[in-house]
Order: C-alpha cells, then structure tokens, then sequence
C-alpha cells in the first residue's frame, strides 16, 4: 500500500488517489519505535515519514484513510476474524499489519472467484 501511495499515475497523483483505503496506523508504528528505542535506536522508523501519514496525504481526502479498531496485539487468525481488519474499495483490497493477513487472504481469495 505505501508503494502504490507513492507511485504516480500520469495525472501525477498517487495511484491511491480516489480509493478509501488503511495501512499501519500511526499508533501501532509509534509505539513499536518507542518501545524498543532505547535498545533498536531508529530500527522501527523505516521510513522517513509515519506511514499512516504519508498514505493520508496521497489520498484525495485524509477521510480515506481509515484506521480500523484500536488494537496493539489482537489479529485475526485462521478461524476467527474478529480482531482483523480489511478495507475493499471496489477491485482494490488493503489491510493494516500481518495480524490481518487470514482475512485479507479470504477476501482476495473470493474476489478472484476460489
């Protein structure tokens, strides 16, 4: 998700431009680099910006983004989707971390029809 924020159509918009979607909420990225820095240093700032910040400033609206339930450690699983979160906006799909990959695998799954 953040390469397509990054990347530009020919209108030099972000290919996310138009689409509702949700990344790494900017909570979960800041409390992971403030929970390890004194022993990681920056390891856990990977990229120049929040995540979450720089996907809201690619999309049309910063209402776009949507953040999902807050959540530090709960994520979905084979069996039980409750604490995972995926946001479909017509033929794309998105989800927020690895605890929502169960759920963003069934709903890729049924929109290519397996």
């Amino acid at each position: 998700m953040l390469v397509l924020a990054r990347a530009r159509a020919a209108t030099g918009r972000s290919l996310l431009h138009g689409f509702c979607t949700t990344g790494l909420p900017k909570y979960m990225e800041q409390t992971a680099w403030a929970l390890t820095a004194w022993k990681l240093g920056d390891y856990y700032r990977t990229y120049p910006m929040w995540v979450e910040d720089e996907v809201r400033g690619a999309l049309a609206s910063a209402q776009d983004f949507v953040r999902g339930p807050i959540h530090l450690v709960a994520q979905g699983t084979a069996t039980d989707d409750r604490d995972a979160f995926v946001v479909e906006d017509g033929h794309y799909l998105s989800a927020r971390w690895p605890g929502d990959a169960y759920l963003l695998g069934r709903k890729l799954g049924e929109a290519l029809g397996a």
